[in-house]
């Protein structure tokens, strides 16, 4: 069984994580929601700046909530509305490393939910593949659009499975009578094996002193262990 929590209200808005443009009184501003793919994430950032078992890139370090508020800011006239993130949690009962990364994004999306942010726990089967992620954020999508909850849509992912999702989400808008804007962020370095994003969104790559100056200063990582 899947996991879903909500949470949508207006986002306090956030700088000091590689952009800051706040807003003023009387100016109007789009509405942003930015849905973070979590594994596809720490993947892309470890791919891009490297996998030494030291290095802070060699796991899920980032902290959700700075990130989607510096991704926000990086265009004037925006101001985040929600925050929805998406990750395979695996079954302890599989083995010492799933049962390592079960507690450690156990942790990690309790502070997500804390934080008034939305999360979804999907599986992770045995060959280390997720189960229900992508399509979970792909309906959430497709029923925002329809809900007419946001003018621009920041997906943290290069998965190009999004694209139909896009397009779908581009026909609703257009029956709406609406224009919306999205966007595809994902890390780029020297080892990042594509660059590019997801089909018919705007590609925008996270630079890493974006990425690193929205480290988390927490660590999840259970201490009887350690695993890359």
């Amino acid at each position: 069984m899947y996991n879903h929590y909500h949470s949508f209200h207006l986002l306090p808005v956030r700088s000091g994580c590689g952009f800051d443009h706040s807003p003023r009184a009387g100016v109007f501003f789009m509405r942003i929601i930015v849905f973070i793919d979590g594994q596809n994430l720490y993947h892309l950032a470890k791919d891009a700046w490297g996998s030494k078992a030291s290095s802070e890139y060699s796991w899920p370090s980032y902290d959700v909530d700075k990130l989607a508020h510096a991704l926000a800011n990086a265009t004037s006239g925006r101001i985040l509305s929600e925050i929805r993130f998406y990750t395979g949690v695996p079954n302890p009962r599989m083995g010492t490393k799933q049962a390592f990364w079960h507690d450690f994004w156990s942790s990690k999306t309790r502070l997500l939910l804390n934080q008034g942010i939305y999360v979804y726990r999907g599986r992770v089967n045995v060959g280390g593949q997720e189960k229900g992620v992508d399509v979970s954020l792909a309906i959430d999508l497709i029923q925002a659009t329809y809900e007419a909850r946001y003018e621009a849509a920041l997906i943290v992912s290069q998965d190009s499975d999004f694209g139909p999702a896009v397009r779908l989400a581009k026909q609703i808008a257009k029956g709406q009578s609406r224009m919306l804007s999205f966007e595809s962020w994902y890390p780029v370095g020297p080892g990042s094996r594509s660059r590019r994003g997801v089909p018919g969104t705007t590609w925008r790559p996270i630079e890493k002193e974006v990425y690193d100056a929205c480290l988390d200063s927490r660590d999840y990582r259970p201490k009887r262990v350690s695993l890359s």
